[in-house]
């Protein structure tokens, strides 16, 4: 009998199973120097349409994807999408002086309406920027969000450093730290630390 009620016992037992967020975005790395260019990449669970936007440390507004307001935002639920820029190019190039930035990534199962914020065809920037938004960038990124979307959306919002000077970096090879210089996988070295030791997907 207790044999029999055993496998019940386990199930009622076991932590709930964990469900992915429903888009979750993620960065190339956290921390930047200035005039490197930063990846993006995005994951939904559902089919939906998607929004990415970055504030720099400056407040200034742009719209990562769509590239252009008429292009074709409809994203596949459950894949790794990377945000590519102008010219198949990284998405971004980190221009801000130093400070933070935040990227915002947001879905719907409807279309988004870029219409306020566009103009003869092209972002219009003049109207995506707001007057508090250096002060309050997520806010302000929601705020631009809330106005395209149709209905229902969900969002992840990620920050960013720029410094002047490169991040160090733990090796994981062995002790010691390390300047880091470029992003993506580098090498390290006990006593040497390494260059930008760090996996970002």
């Amino acid at each position: 009998m207790l044999l029999a009620l055993a496998p019940l016992v386990f199930l009622l037992l076991a932590p709930p199973a964990r469900r992915d967020p429903p888009i979750k975005i993620k960065l190339s790395d956290d921390v930047y120097i200035r005039g490197e260019r930063a990846r993006v990449k995005v994951k939904t669970t559902d089919n939906g349409y998607l929004l990415v936007l970055r504030a720099d440390a400056q407040g200034r507004i742009r719209v990562l994807f769509p590239p252009e307001p008429g292009d074709d935002a409809a994203i596949r639920g459950g894949r790794e999408v990377e945000i590519r820029g102008r010219g198949n190019r990284e998405a971004f190039t980190v221009d801000d002086a130093d400070g933070s930035g935040k990227i915002l990534a947001a879905v719907s199962s409807q279309p988004f309406r870029a219409d306020s914020f566009a103009r003869a065809g092209h972002w219009d920037y003049r109207a995506l920027a707001g007057d508090d938004s250096a002060a309050d960038p997520e806010a302000t990124l929601l705020a631009v969000v809330d106005q395209m979307a149709a209905g229902h959306f969900d969002y992840d919002v990620v920050t960013y450093t720029v410094t002047a000077h490169p991040p160090l970096r733990r090796s994981p090879w062995g002790p010691g730290w390390g300047w880091g210089w470029w992003g993506g996988w580098g090498w390290g070295y006990p006593g040497f630390g390494c260059l930008r030791c760090r996996g970002w997907w």
